[in-house]
């Protein structure tokens, strides 16, 4: 099974599109942030988040319980969410979070045990909320005017000048795959 969550009016060949808005004539109409996803457990193998994840609020920990319950061992769950300092971010009176890769690493137990074991002061979500989720791959989306830009710039130089700007960099794409059963 895929699931297309916050899906509104996009439909992917495919996926089962969940929505909060009735009028997207999603597949199922329910509150991501309250609701219980209608499957059983581990059968989601694919998840499509685009442009969701930044609305939720208190309710994001329980719809991250709810897709780790219901998705396999290593789905996919496929993020793209506004960088945070871009206008775009703060100019949505909806958005309620930033999402970012430092965010979502919090969920990762492995990441949760080094941290405890090393006296790090970060919060060990994973293991809070009973979910392992691991970043397999993520990616800035630049500004349109910065492509053509940073085309022969080096990793480094590029860090650097997103960290001091706003505005350059539009979004994350972000990749995560559901780790159970004690599997890496």
């Amino acid at each position: 099974m895929k699931l297309n969550i916050g899906s509104g009016y996009t439909k992917l060949e495919g996926f089962t599109t969940i929505d909060y808005d009735q009028k997207a004539n999603p597949d199922y109409c329910l509150d991501l942030e309250k609701d219980k996803l209608p499957f059983e457990d581990n059968t989601v193998e694919v998840v499509v988040a685009h442009h969701i994840l930044e609305h939720l609020g208190d309710g994001y920990f329980h719809l991250l319980q709810e897709l780790y319950r219901v998705c396999k061992h290593n789905a996919v769950i496929d993020i793209r969410v506004p960088h945070p300092r871009h206008d775009a971010f703060l100019a949505d009176p909806t958005h309620k979070r930033p999402i970012t890769p430092m965010g979502l690493r919090m969920f990762n137990q492995k990441f949760n045990q080094f941290c405890i074991e090393q006296e790090f002061p970060t919060s060990t979500l994973g293991m809070y909320f009973d979910v392992d989720f691991d970043i397999i791959e993520w990616s800035y989306i630049p500004e349109h005017r910065y492509k053509e830009f940073f085309a022969d710039k080096t990793k480094e130089f590029i860090d650097e000048y997103i960290n001091e700007r706003n505005n350059v960099i539009s979004e994350y794409h972000i990749k995560l795959a559901v780790i159970k059963n004690g599997d890496e």
